[in-house]
């Protein structure tokens, strides 16, 4: 027909053609949602909903847009490394982001101008913050002098134990001051409890397999297996010292350990029905162990100090971590760290963990009447306080490219070590962890000198 269209490949497809041009016009026309201002991203679900309320609060103030978003600790980890990696910006690229403590070491691997988070002493100086975080707590978060993650937490260890089931066997654990009289107090409560017919009731809980209750007693004594600058203290005698003796707890005829299997659910449990009556407890141990253990635990419990190897270490260390960083690649610097500033510190912010025994770094928060009221759940302990004189003295804590790799090192002659002590008890048995320590560090060593490129310095 005259002056119609045609089209010779047939109506269906002239329509199908067409329906085509209009989506990709359409698309073409959809822009993606504009990026927020800030962008922070966090791994655990109790962090980001305690930080919801605070940035609505910021946005309000401020006028700056904030997307929070709560991702996978692995998935996380990934996405910064593909982000440093190819030296990401823009869209998807955080300004803010919270890292788990062992998972900090990795980022620490370049030369330390090059590492990917933002230096953050002079903004803590400028903001009066510096003097008032607890020291120590900066340690894992810095490479080589230079600070790259404020600290949300503190997290100070001491031992909780069922201090109804050791009084009825005549102990007063918590009167032990050293490592070894806390072992004799234990064989002392096991044995009585096995002359009564109860065979299943261990003193403490300790791993045989896995060495995060070792590395807690190494940093009692000032030692990490490496530190900020790559240094490689695997081999100091002290560590040797410490995992015979650790070796003779867990196994052979002075074994005092028992372990569950996993988790703070199975953990209450067992020390609900006296399988394990004393364990290593960081603060954040507490409200998951009240919550778990309910009314059978109530008034059963009570914390003390870690003991010492000698009259230097320290009556305590730290378990567990975050971080709070900012990307240097961050294009609002400034007004990221005023709102990490607020997450962290704000009055808000402290008030949301003192419901839960988790200690913020700042030591003037510490001074709230919160802090200083028995808990009937304990006893009426004043376990708060407790856990305040601790944190003052936690040692540094490093943790540094190479800290994962040496942890499966020590795990190596931990179980050595256990064997040893099973087949022919512990006598040399220091002197053999020497050797296997020396082998272990020289191989370390090696690793470290393969694996970095830091070798103009910082």
């Amino acid at each position: 027909m005259a002056g119609a269209m045609s089209f010779h490949l047939g109506k269906p497809i002239l329509v199908m053609a067409l329906v085509a041009v209009a989506c990709g016009a359409a698309l073409m026309a959809r822009r993606e949602p504009a990026r927020k201002d800030l962008v922070v991203w966090v791994f655990a679900e109790e962090h980001s909903r305690a930080y919801q309320p605070i940035i609505d609060g910021f946005e309000m103030r401020t006028g700056l847009s904030v997307d929070l978003k709560l991702m996978n600790e692995s998935a996380m980890g990934r996405s910064l490394q593909a982000i440093f990696a190819n030296e990401l910006r823009g869209a998807g690229v955080p300004d803010v982001v919270e890292v788990e403590i062992n998972r900090v070491g990795k980022f620490f691997r370049p030369p330390v101008r090059e590492v990917a988070f933002e230096p953050l002493r002079p903004m803590l100086e400028s903001s009066g913050l510096y003097e008032q975080i607890v020291p120590s707590r900066y340690a894992p978060y810095t490479k080589q002098g230079v600070i790259f993650g404020v600290p949300h937490d503190v997290h100070p260890v001491g031992i909780l134990y069922r201090e109804d089931l050791f009084r009825e066997a005549g102990i007063d654990l918590g009167a032990a001051g050293t490592w070894l009289e806390f072992q004799e107090a234990c064989l002392k409560f096991q044995a009585f409890w096995r002359g009564r017919g109860v065979k299943n009731r261990h003193a403490v809980e300790l791993y045989a397999a896995k060495v995060d209750y070792l590395v807690v007693m190494l940093m009692q004594r000032g030692v990490n297996l490496v530190d900020d600058y790559d240094r490689v203290h695997l081999d100091n005698p002290k560590v040797a010292e410490t995992v015979a003796f650790y070796a003779g707890c867990v196994a052979g005829a002075r074994r005092i350990a028992g372990e569950s299997s996993g988790g703070e659910g199975p953990l209450a449990r067992d020390v609900v029905d006296g399988n394990l009556c004393a364990f290593v407890c960081p603060d954040w141990r507490l409200a998951l162990l009240k919550e778990a253990g309910g009314d059978a635990l109530r008034g059963k419990l009570r914390l003390m100090p870690l003991p010492r190897s000698e009259a230097a270490d320290a009556p305590t260390a730290t378990y567990g971590g975050t971080m709070g960083a900012i990307l240097r690649s961050s294009p609002r610097k400034q007004e990221a760290w005023g709102l990490l500033r607020e997450l962290y510190f704000s009055h808000q912010s402290l008030a949301a963990r003192r419901s839960d025994h988790v200690l913020p770094p700042i030591r003037a928060a510490w001074d709230d009447p919160a802090y200083q009221r028995g808990d009937p759940y304990f006893g009426g302990q004043r376990i708060d306080s407790v856990l305040i004189e601790l944190a003052k003295q936690i040692p540094p804590r490093y943790v540094a490219p190479a800290s994962g790799i040496a942890g499966i090192y020590l795990s190596q002659v931990l179980w050595k070590a256990t064997r040893q002590v099973e087949r022919k008890g512990t006598e040399g048995l220091t002197s053999a962890c020497q050797v296997w320590l020396n082998e272990a560090a020289t191989d370390l060593r090696r690793r470290i000198a393969q694996m970095s490129f830091d070798e103009g310095g910082g």
